[in-house]
């Protein structure tokens, strides 16, 4: 396997390590005290340490409006032994590219900008952004994807200005960008060269089309998240799922992808973030050890 599709891991996926009392915050309008903020400091810095010790090449760093950004970031940035890829953007009901509401949507605006502020502090490149959610509105579906162009060329200018680009994320089920055709049609809406997509083969179905989708999207795939799934969302380690991970990194090669594979997966059942860093490293270690082009089943 070339050496370009490194290992890559969003922060995301210590989701289940995290302290219960930080979890239970992270609802529409909470935000962390200042003890709070402090144990979330410490969870960062035990999650770096972590990662600093291990395989992992690459980070996606899940920003949330919740915490204090500027103390959360320390630990993170005081790592020097990984590439910060990517930057994934804040996002839910209040913060909607496609809500009826134009408050809403502004928030949303912000709130991309926000991760942009990050990724730029960081020195990621990549900053992932939803193009909806699952709100239910009286709106149809179609018309609510049409506002999301207006709010994303907005943020891939405010992007560009720090040389970062865009990777809009399709989302699962009903939600607004829930297919790959309508997150390419706001793309050719923006029609901004710093935006693209970030290919999550979780979200998108049947388990069955997902190398040619990736082919379809093509030079467009600026980033990736990985997890396995059953023609449903499941965020599981590669392997437990259907997907066939020889075709799925053979279409990454076949388009030219260089970015890492950043594992967005949901790991249970451990106690420290050290052995959910380990698992993600041999499931790895496995996966690339796959002859291209050969099925897994």
């Amino acid at each position: 396997m070339p050496q370009r599709l490194r290992l890559g891991l969003s922060s995301s996926a210590f989701i289940y390590l995290m302290p219960r009392e930080i979890v239970e915050c992270m609802g529409p309008m909470r935000v962390l005290d200042d003890r709070q903020n402090k144990i979330m400091i410490d969870f960062t810095r035990r999650m770096m340490d972590a990662i600093n010790s291990s395989d992992v090449a690459a980070l996606e760093c899940y920003h949330s409006m919740i915490w204090d950004s500027d103390k959360v970031l320390e630990p993170i940035l005081e790592s020097q032994n990984i590439e910060f890829w990517s930057v994934h953007a804040p996002y839910g009901r209040l913060l909607d590219s496609s809500s009826p509401d134009p408050d809403i949507r502004d928030a949303a605006f912000k709130a991309c900008c926000s991760g942009i502020n990050v990724a730029n502090r960081l020195g990621a490149k990549v900053v992932v952004v939803h193009p909806g959610s699952k709100s239910d509105y009286e709106m149809p579906h179609f018309e609510r994807l049409k506002l999301v162009p207006e709010v994303m060329a907005k943020v891939a200018d405010y992007a560009a200005e720090y040389d970062i680009k865009i990777a809009v994320e399709p989302l699962p089920n009903d939600e607004v960008g829930c297919t790959l055709e309508e997150v390419l049609w706001i793309l050719d809406e923006i029609d901004r060269p710093n935006a693209g997509v970030n290919f999550d083969v979780n979200h998108l179905f049947p388990a069955v089309a997902i190398p040619g989708m990736i082919k379809k999207a093509g030079k467009r795939i600026f980033s990736t998240h990985i997890s396995d799934q059953d023609d449903h969302e499941r965020h599981w380690l590669p392997f437990e799922g259907k997907l066939d991970w020889g075709a799925v990194l053979e279409a990454f090669i076949e388009i030219g992808y260089q970015g890492p594979l950043i594992y967005e997966t949901h790991i249970k059942n451990v106690q420290t973030p050290r052995q959910a860093v380990q698992l993600v490293v041999d499931n790895y270690n496995r996966l690339i050890k796959l002859p291209v082009g050969q099925s897994i089943r």
